[in-house]
Protein backbone atom coordinates (compact mmCIF):
# COMPACT_ATOMS: atom_id res chain seq x y z
CA UNK A 1 0.00 0.00 0.00
CA UNK A 2 2.78 2.48 0.74
CA UNK A 3 4.94 1.87 -2.46
CA UNK A 4 1.06 2.35 -4.59
CA UNK A 5 0.31 5.51 -2.60
CA UNK A 6 4.29 7.13 -2.96
CA UNK A 7 3.86 6.85 -6.85
CA UNK A 8 0.66 7.92 -7.27
CA UNK A 9 1.34 11.21 -4.85
CA UNK A 10 4.14 11.45 -7.56
CA UNK A 11 1.59 12.31 -10.07
CA UNK A 12 -0.73 14.46 -8.76
CA UNK A 13 1.40 17.13 -6.15
CA UNK A 14 1.49 19.63 -9.08
CA UNK A 15 -1.05 21.59 -8.99
CA UNK A 16 -3.07 21.91 -12.34
CA UNK A 17 -4.76 25.21 -11.24
CA UNK A 18 -2.83 27.68 -13.26
CA UNK A 19 -2.84 30.19 -9.70
CA UNK A 20 -1.60 27.61 -7.61
CA UNK A 21 0.99 26.11 -10.24
CA UNK A 22 2.48 29.76 -10.00
CA UNK A 23 2.70 29.71 -6.17
CA UNK A 24 4.23 26.16 -6.75
CA UNK A 25 7.01 26.98 -9.28
CA UNK A 26 7.66 30.28 -7.68
CA UNK A 27 8.30 28.35 -3.94
CA UNK A 28 10.33 25.47 -6.14
CA UNK A 29 12.58 28.15 -7.41
CA UNK A 30 13.35 30.81 -4.15
CA UNK A 31 14.56 27.28 -2.58
CA UNK A 32 16.81 26.11 -5.45
CA UNK A 33 19.31 28.57 -4.36
CA UNK A 34 22.88 28.54 -6.35
CA UNK A 35 24.64 26.52 -3.25
CA UNK A 36 21.67 24.07 -3.27
CA UNK A 37 21.72 23.27 -6.48
CA UNK A 38 25.74 22.55 -6.10
CA UNK A 39 25.38 20.42 -3.91
CA UNK A 40 22.77 18.51 -6.05
CA UNK A 41 24.27 18.52 -8.78
CA UNK A 42 21.92 20.33 -10.95
CA UNK A 43 23.47 21.02 -14.30
CA UNK A 44 23.54 25.18 -15.12
CA UNK A 45 22.18 24.47 -18.38
CA UNK A 46 19.19 22.35 -16.95
CA UNK A 47 18.23 24.37 -14.37
CA UNK A 48 18.30 27.50 -16.80
CA UNK A 49 15.84 26.03 -19.17
CA UNK A 50 13.70 25.50 -15.79
CA UNK A 51 14.18 29.14 -15.17
CA UNK A 52 13.43 30.48 -18.85
CA UNK A 53 10.29 27.86 -19.36
CA UNK A 54 9.27 29.19 -15.99
CA UNK A 55 9.77 32.86 -16.86
CA UNK A 56 7.26 32.20 -20.19
CA UNK A 57 4.45 31.23 -17.77
CA UNK A 58 4.75 33.68 -15.03
CA UNK A 59 4.71 36.63 -17.78
CA UNK A 60 1.39 34.87 -19.06
CA UNK A 61 -0.16 34.19 -15.88
CA UNK A 62 0.25 37.50 -13.92
CA UNK A 63 0.02 39.35 -17.12
CA UNK A 64 -3.52 37.50 -18.06
CA UNK A 65 -6.18 39.85 -18.02
CA UNK A 66 -9.63 39.17 -15.93
CA UNK A 67 -11.40 39.06 -19.46
CA UNK A 68 -9.10 37.13 -21.16
CA UNK A 69 -9.09 36.46 -24.79
CA UNK A 70 -9.57 32.17 -25.70
CA UNK A 71 -6.07 32.82 -27.57
CA UNK A 72 -4.56 34.63 -24.54
CA UNK A 73 -5.70 31.59 -21.83
CA UNK A 74 -4.68 29.06 -24.94
CA UNK A 75 -1.45 30.72 -24.64
CA UNK A 76 -1.10 30.50 -21.45
CA UNK A 77 -2.13 26.83 -20.59
CA UNK A 78 0.12 26.26 -23.23
CA UNK A 79 3.17 27.53 -21.46
CA UNK A 80 1.90 26.16 -18.14
CA UNK A 81 1.97 22.41 -20.05
CA UNK A 82 5.23 23.08 -21.48
CA UNK A 83 6.86 23.82 -18.31
CA UNK A 84 5.01 21.08 -16.01
CA UNK A 85 6.79 18.72 -19.00
CA UNK A 86 9.72 20.23 -18.35
CA UNK A 87 9.22 20.14 -14.24
CA UNK A 88 8.35 16.31 -14.19
CA UNK A 89 11.74 15.74 -15.71
CA UNK A 90 13.90 18.07 -13.60
CA UNK A 91 12.00 16.89 -10.46
CA UNK A 92 12.27 12.78 -11.43
CA UNK A 93 16.22 13.46 -12.19
CA UNK A 94 17.49 15.82 -10.10
CA UNK A 95 15.30 16.41 -7.15
CA UNK A 96 13.56 13.31 -6.17
CA UNK A 97 17.16 11.80 -5.92
CA UNK A 98 19.14 9.74 -3.26
CA UNK A 99 21.15 12.81 -2.69
CA UNK A 100 18.24 15.16 -2.05
CA UNK A 101 17.63 14.96 1.63
CA UNK A 102 13.30 14.07 1.98
CA UNK A 103 13.46 17.01 4.53
CA UNK A 104 13.87 19.30 1.42
CA UNK A 105 11.73 17.65 -0.68
CA UNK A 106 9.25 18.43 1.45
CA UNK A 107 9.89 21.63 1.80
CA UNK A 108 9.59 22.04 -1.83
CA UNK A 109 6.25 20.49 -1.84
CA UNK A 110 7.49 17.46 -3.60
CA UNK A 111 6.87 13.69 -2.26
CA UNK A 112 9.99 12.21 -0.82
CA UNK A 113 11.71 8.65 -1.69
CA UNK A 114 9.91 5.78 -1.23
CA UNK A 115 12.60 4.16 1.18
CA UNK A 116 10.64 0.87 1.70
CA UNK A 117 12.37 -0.60 -1.20
CA UNK A 118 15.92 -1.34 -2.07
CA UNK A 119 17.70 1.85 -2.67
CA UNK A 120 19.69 1.93 -5.53
CA UNK A 121 22.24 4.85 -5.16
CA UNK A 122 25.27 2.92 -7.06
CA UNK A 123 26.01 2.67 -10.64
CA UNK A 124 28.63 0.16 -11.78
CA UNK A 125 28.04 0.24 -15.22
CA UNK A 126 29.70 2.53 -18.02
CA UNK A 127 28.33 3.53 -21.45
CA UNK A 128 30.60 2.83 -24.11
CA UNK A 129 28.99 4.68 -27.74
CA UNK A 130 30.48 5.47 -31.52
CA UNK A 131 29.54 7.80 -33.01
CA UNK A 132 28.04 7.88 -36.78
CA UNK A 133 27.78 10.33 -39.10
CA UNK A 134 24.55 10.36 -41.49
CA UNK A 135 22.42 13.07 -43.31
CA UNK A 136 23.11 16.44 -42.67
CA UNK A 137 23.71 18.68 -39.46
CA UNK A 138 22.80 15.05 -37.38
CA UNK A 139 25.47 13.25 -35.16
CA UNK A 140 24.25 9.65 -34.29
CA UNK A 141 24.84 8.52 -31.44
CA UNK A 142 24.84 4.23 -30.97
CA UNK A 143 25.57 3.68 -27.22
CA UNK A 144 25.34 0.42 -25.02
CA UNK A 145 26.61 -1.31 -21.56
CA UNK A 146 30.39 -1.08 -21.80
CA UNK A 147 31.22 -4.57 -22.22
CA UNK A 148 28.17 -6.26 -23.44
CA UNK A 149 27.11 -8.17 -26.49
CA UNK A 150 23.61 -6.89 -26.75
CA UNK A 151 22.55 -2.44 -27.18
CA UNK A 152 19.70 -3.00 -24.44
CA UNK A 153 20.14 -0.88 -21.32
CA UNK A 154 21.50 -2.21 -18.02
CA UNK A 155 17.54 -3.74 -16.22
CA UNK A 156 16.29 -1.15 -13.90
CA UNK A 157 18.34 2.09 -15.67
CA UNK A 158 16.32 5.20 -17.29
CA UNK A 159 18.71 5.40 -19.73
CA UNK A 160 21.60 7.02 -20.70
CA UNK A 161 22.60 10.65 -20.20
CA UNK A 162 24.08 12.50 -23.15
CA UNK A 163 25.78 15.75 -22.76
CA UNK A 164 27.38 17.87 -25.46
CA UNK A 165 28.83 20.77 -26.81
CA UNK A 166 30.18 22.93 -29.27
CA UNK A 167 33.94 23.51 -29.20
CA UNK A 168 37.37 23.08 -30.92
CA UNK A 169 38.78 22.12 -27.05
CA UNK A 170 37.39 19.52 -25.20
CA UNK A 171 35.53 21.20 -22.66
CA UNK A 172 36.86 21.20 -19.23
CA UNK A 173 34.08 20.49 -17.02
CA UNK A 174 30.72 18.75 -17.88
CA UNK A 175 29.12 22.43 -16.44
CA UNK A 176 30.71 23.77 -20.13
CA UNK A 177 28.25 21.54 -21.94
CA UNK A 178 25.26 22.84 -23.26
CA UNK A 179 23.53 20.53 -24.53
CA UNK A 180 22.13 17.51 -22.18
CA UNK A 181 19.40 14.92 -22.88
CA UNK A 182 18.27 11.48 -21.60
CA UNK A 183 18.57 8.60 -23.84
CA UNK A 184 16.08 6.09 -23.35
CA UNK A 185 16.65 3.98 -26.77
CA UNK A 186 19.73 3.59 -28.96
CA UNK A 187 20.62 5.02 -31.19
CA UNK A 188 20.31 8.80 -30.42
CA UNK A 189 20.09 11.29 -32.78
CA UNK A 190 21.61 14.89 -32.06
CA UNK A 191 19.91 17.60 -34.60
CA UNK A 192 22.07 20.96 -34.83
CA UNK A 193 21.44 24.13 -36.86
CA UNK A 194 22.69 24.22 -40.55
CA UNK A 195 24.94 27.25 -39.55
CA UNK A 196 26.59 24.39 -36.76
CA UNK A 197 28.37 22.65 -39.73
CA UNK A 198 31.51 21.78 -40.40
CA UNK A 199 32.08 22.56 -36.02
CA UNK A 200 33.65 20.06 -33.96
CA UNK A 201 31.20 18.20 -30.93
CA UNK A 202 32.69 17.14 -28.43
CA UNK A 203 30.21 14.30 -26.30
CA UNK A 204 30.04 12.39 -23.18
CA UNK A 205 27.51 9.88 -21.81
CA UNK A 206 27.21 8.00 -18.66
CA UNK A 207 24.44 5.52 -17.00
CA UNK A 208 21.38 6.73 -15.17
CA UNK A 209 19.28 4.37 -13.55
CA UNK A 210 15.70 4.98 -11.84
CA UNK A 211 15.89 6.62 -8.64
CA UNK A 212 18.20 9.28 -10.71
CA UNK A 213 21.40 8.13 -9.62
CA UNK A 214 24.19 8.94 -12.29
CA UNK A 215 27.76 6.32 -12.72
CA UNK A 216 31.03 7.29 -14.43
CA UNK A 217 31.14 9.89 -17.23
CA UNK A 218 32.94 8.17 -19.81
CA UNK A 219 35.73 9.54 -21.91
CA UNK A 220 35.06 12.61 -24.11
CA UNK A 221 34.75 11.32 -28.14
CA UNK A 222 34.71 14.47 -30.86
CA UNK A 223 33.34 14.48 -34.32
CA UNK A 224 32.46 17.18 -37.08
CA UNK A 225 28.84 18.16 -37.55
CA UNK A 226 27.87 17.89 -41.34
Amino acid sequence: MSNTMTRDSGRRYIPTNAAGFLGFMQSLIDYLTETRRTDWNIPANVYQELVRLWEIFHTFQTEIPIDATRAQIERRNEAQRELTKYLRFFIKFYLRNPIVPDADLKAMGIPPIDTIRTMHTVVNETVDFNIHIRGTNNIIIDFKQTGAQGKAKPKGYSGAVIIWALSDAEPATNDDYTGHTLATKTPYTIEFDTHDSGKRVWIRACWQNARGVLGRWNEAKSAIVP
